[in-house]
């Protein structure tokens, strides 16, 4: 936040330099039934929150876990301490009340069935995955696939990262360190450009520690059976990285928002939070949770 010209605040706590508007949430009047459509850190926040003030509260998650996103930010080299914020929030909602119920994805008539008085929405986003062209002739997967252990990248990869912030850069230095020949394509003048500088510069020095070859201002428009080919997006001229095994793509994220429509004309009180409003970060998301559990 300092070195944005941002307030003070704080991931887990996004009341702090807010004390004034959300430092003492109102108890519920009336207690409403509420229901939360994903078990993120938006939408544990949101669920914690509106407990917490007294509402009955249902949290709902898809998968086996609670977590989210960053059950996969916790994968990245160095990001362990981000598992922390699924901890602390799994423990808000444990202390607040909350039920919760894994395994199990909102829709329209589950919605009918417990006939809540709103619904927070914090069903996420996933992997954008624009068109490549020969990508059914090369082997192309995501930066989730890779964080997962669900693909074999074999020895030389390519990550191509569109939004140069952690997920390239995580993911290109776990596999140089796992052994793999790096190369990282990003579209921004240097590796990192949406972190802090102190993060970039640090970051920086691990990829010349590790070997891993960068290439800036690229932008990733083919892949064959064993090449990437990439544009220098300001010289308009190709960068052909040959002997390639796997294109791992970090090209950003999509909202997962298809709830919001399902549910529409159902007269229902709905609050969208997070990256299914909009993709962003966990700050963000934990944030509108907050406000959304404020609001019911």
């Amino acid at each position: 936040h300092f070195f944005m010209g941002a307030a003070i605040s704080c991931i887990q706590h996004p009341e702090t330099g807010r004390e004034r508007e959300f430092g003492a949430p109102a108890p519920a009047a009336p207690r409403r039934k509420v229901l939360v459509a994903g078990g993120g850190p938006g939408g544990m926040k949101a669920a914690a929150v509106a407990a917490s003030r007294g509402h009955e509260v249902i949290l709902c998650e898809a998968g086996p876990q609670l977590g989210g996103q960053a059950l996969l930010a916790q994968l990245l080299p160095s990001r362990a301490e981000f598992g922390g914020i699924v901890t602390n929030l799994v423990r808000e909602i444990e202390l607040a009340g909350v039920e919760v119920r894994l395994n199990t994805r909102v829709d329209r008539a589950l919605v009918e069935n417990e006939g809540p008085d709103a619904v927070v929405i914090a069903t996420g986003a996933e992997p954008s995955e624009p068109e490549i062209e020969g990508a059914d002739e090369g082997h192309v997967v995501n930066a989730w696939q890779v964080l997962r252990g669900e693909i074999n990248v074999g020895q030389s990869v390519v990550v191509a990262d569109w939004r140069c912030d952690w997920v390239g850069l995580g993911v290109a230095e776990k596999l140089a360190l796992d052994g793999c020949q790096v190369q990282l394509a990003f579209n921004g003048a240097q590796l990192g450009e949406s972190l802090m500088q102190y993060m970039r510069d640090h970051a920086a020095g691990r990829m010349f520690d590790l070997g891993v070859t960068l290439h800036s201002y690229a932008r990733v428009f083919g892949v064959d059976a064993d090449t990437v080919y990439l544009e220098h997006a300001m010289a308009r001229k190709p960068i052909v990285c040959e002997g390639v095994d796997t294109l791992v793509t970090a090209l950003g994220h999509e909202a997962v928002d298809d709830l919001e429509g399902e549910l529409a004309g159902m007269g229902l009180d709905l609050h969208l939070v997070g990256d299914c409003l909009t993709p962003r970060t966990a700050e963000e998301a934990v944030l509108e949770g907050m406000k959304a559990g404020c609001a019911l």
